[in-house]
């Protein structure tokens, strides 16, 4: 009963990661992961550092409503890093409809651009001179050091004490958000291949159905199964988390 289970959780895994990759829209954006305020589909963040964005990102929002998020993509999919931040904002409904409160880091290591998109409803608290100066001070050095952990981290941290600042609260960083637990049991062959043939079978079905496969978008970060749910008709997220803020397109974009 113990492997059948287990295997039915593998199953379940594997068949999560083969629609994960998938659009039904026909669109290059990815869907929030289940902790929405840090996003790595390229697996660059390391675990203590995301471990401590999700505690920012959960109490600010506790306290606020604000939300602010980070998310690393592979590329801009042929976009600008404006038109991508944009469009990704939308799609999410970062912040709360009624207040358009959200914040958003993307970051793009193969086009090595990142972008700060601020909400309508923070351009007073973070214009357009204070994301520049974030980015100057916080995020582009750590990245041409190649450090990515550290300047996402940094980065997301002056943006939340900037949000927090706005609603006169402060941030005590002691909320707990546990990280899912992975399973350490190993797989057989005969598992594995089971699951290949079954995602093939998959693949095929909803092929010919017209949905588009946009390929996988790298190693998926801590929490990447479960989760938000897809795009709902209005091109927001139909799932919970994010709330349907607009961005006014103010920020700041970098190159390192």
């Amino acid at each position: 009963m113990d492997r059948l289970r287990r295997n039915f959780s593998m199953l379940f895994f594997f068949v999560f990661m083969f629609f994960s990759s998938m659009s039904v829209f026909g669109d290059n954006f990815p869907s929030p992961m289940p902790y929405k305020y840090i996003n790595d589909y390229v697996g660059v963040v390391d675990q203590e550092y995301i471990q401590k964005i999700i505690s920012i990102g959960k109490e600010l929002e506790e306290k606020t409503t604000a939300q602010v998020t980070a998310v690393v993509v592979k590329s801009l999919e042929g976009l600008s890093v404006e038109e991508y931040a944009v469009e990704l904002f939308r799609k999410w409904g970062i912040g709360q409809k009624d207040k358009d409160n959200g914040v958003l880091l993307l970051v793009a290591i193969a086009d090595r651009e990142m972008r700060i998109e601020v909400g309508y409803g923070l351009e007073g608290a973070i214009p357009d001179g204070k994301a520049g100066r974030i980015r100057d001070e916080y995020i582009i050095p750590y990245f041409k050091q190649g450090d990515y952990s550290k300047g996402v981290y940094y980065g997301y941290l002056a943006l939340a004490n900037e949000v927090a600042k706005e609603y006169n609260i402060e941030l005590t960083f002691d909320v707990n958000a546990e990280l899912p637990e992975s399973s350490s049991e190993n797989i057989s062959i005969e598992e594995i291949v089971f699951i290949v043939i079954l995602i093939i079978v998959l693949f095929s079905i909803f092929s010919r159905r017209g949905i588009r496969y946009i390929g996988p978008r790298g190693p998926m970060g801590p929490g990447s199964f479960g989760g938000f749910g897809g795009f709902g008709g209005s091109g927001r997220s139909s799932g919970g988390g994010f709330g349907g803020g607009r961005s006014g397109g103010g920020g700041a974009s970098g190159k390192w």
